[in-house]
């Protein structure tokens, strides 16, 4: 009965570790969906709609991973670290869909060059969270962890850069619907990035935890 209930216990850290990295591949498919809407500007309601697919899709995984940190004793990392990537990944992926939402809803014409930037820095930025899920089995070495974490600050800095920028010439401009709009996506895909480095951040602590 023992040997069974340990046999349990490892299944579930299978479980978790491989939940985590489903997350991470279903991020980075959203992301590369969100550039490709925003680079070829063309069936933008049915590119919408597959990332609100991605999304519900992340909601599901999310939800499952929360349910086996519910009923799992021992887990293979902090349960607050399991749950508190799985709850930032999530949110990372809402901006997404939330991004692509509202070049539908506010019927935008044709993203702008900073909107195609940010979402290509974007996608790199979830490419280092979905590298780091992927090193979470057979976790090792903190300091790769830690490479990982520092290319997303990168990626942070330099949408914060182009978030500037783009607010800078935005207000040059005298129609003030259009300032609400395109200033509310540029936000929202900064914002996403910034949300990438609370990834980063967890991961560091997890490095230095369990380095």
């Amino acid at each position: 009965m023992v040997a069974g209930f340990l046999s349990w216990i490892r299944s579930n850290e299978k479980e978790i570790i491989g939940a985590l990295e489903e997350q991470g591949t279903n991020l980075l498919k959203a992301a590369d969906a969100l550039v490709e809407l925003v680079s070829n500007f063309d069936h933008v309601g049915e590119r919408k709609v597959s990332i609100k697919d991605i999304e519900h899709k992340g909601d599901d995984i999310a939800h499952g991973l929360y349910l086996l940190l519910d009923k799992t004793f021992v887990t293979p990392l902090d349960r607050e670290d399991i749950s508190n990537l799985t709850g930032e990944v999530d949110e990372i992926l809402d901006y997404i869909d939330g991004a692509a939402d509202r070049f539908v809803l506010f019927k935008i014409a044709k993203p702008t060059q900073y909107m195609i930037e940010l979402a290509k820095i974007l996608l790199s930025a979830t490419q280092e969270v979905h590298t780091l899920m992927t090193k979470l089995r057979g976790f090792k070495n903190s300091a790769e962890l830690i490479e990982h974490c520092r290319n997303i600050n990168k990626y942070e800095h330099e949408a914060d850069a182009i978030y500037r920028l783009a607010i800078a010439e935005l207000f040059e401009t005298n129609d003030a619907i259009e300032i609400i709009k395109l200033k509310e996506i540029y936000l929202i895909l900064e914002d996403a990035v910034n949300r990438c480095q609370d990834v980063a951040d967890t991961f560091e602590d997890i490095a230095l935890k369990y380095g």
